[in-house]
């Protein structure tokens, strides 16, 4: 294999991907470029079908981006397709697992060197897991006050108010603990993500600070 045949093999993998998630979706090219046009980065209908066809050897990065957003997929599964092959030529020469090509790319093979940019990716990653966290023991509340409030019988009405005030606890250290994490990624100066709605009130208290 020549060092030339590693990049038209990634852009032949964009170019199966695009064809498969457009058909499956019942799109026709045209669709897909009418779709482009209206994120704002147009790609001609003529890319497309040259793409699909093989004629162009090459996809660049702000095309890759915005058809993944169009066909409603993962980038990643573009460029490493799961499930269709035991391993794959990540990089020029270079034959992995499938799946280590794809944690290659996010960030999580376990194999990689520490670095600042791993530790800033795992301090994201465990911020999203505090967020969610958070989200899910409030809507578990939410969901205990609605039975409780359907309750009829006393008891059962008491259960789900007991079960309310524990998830009401819960829910506080899990905001307690997202607090916190923001805190120590300011202290290195580190801008926190935006937070989702439901808790848009915490970044009006950080402001205030």
């Amino acid at each position: 294999m020549t060092q030339t045949d590693w990049p038209s093999k990634v852009t032949a993998r964009v170019a199966d991907a695009l064809r498969a998630r457009r058909k499956e979706l019942g799109l026709s090219a045209q669709d897909v470029t009418d779709a482009c046009a209206a994120l704002g980065y147009p790609i001609p209908r003529t890319v497309i079908a040259n793409l699909e066809s093989g004629r162009r050897a090459s996809v660049d990065l702000a095309e890759f981006l915005v058809l993944a957003e169009v066909l409603g997929v993962p980038p990643i599964t573009m460029l490493f397709p799961l499930g269709t092959a035991p391993a794959i030529e990540m990089l020029p020469g270079r034959e992995v697992s499938m799946w280590d090509a794809v944690a290659w790319v996010t960030g999580e093979l376990w194999e990689a060197p520490e670095s600042p940019a791993q530790t800033l990716l795992n301090m994201f990653r465990e911020h999203g897991i505090l967020v969610m966290v958070a989200s899910r023991s409030r809507q578990m509340g939410e969901e205990k006050r609605r039975e409780a409030a359907l309750a009829r019988d006393p008891e059962h009405r008491a259960k789900f108010l007991r079960m309310v005030a524990e998830f009401d606890r819960i829910h506080a250290q899990d905001i307690q603990a997202l607090r916190d994490w923001r805190a120590r990624m300011r202290e290195q100066e580190v801008v926190p993500p935006a937070l989702p709605d439901e808790f848009a009130y915490l970044e009006s208290s950080e402001s205030a600070q």
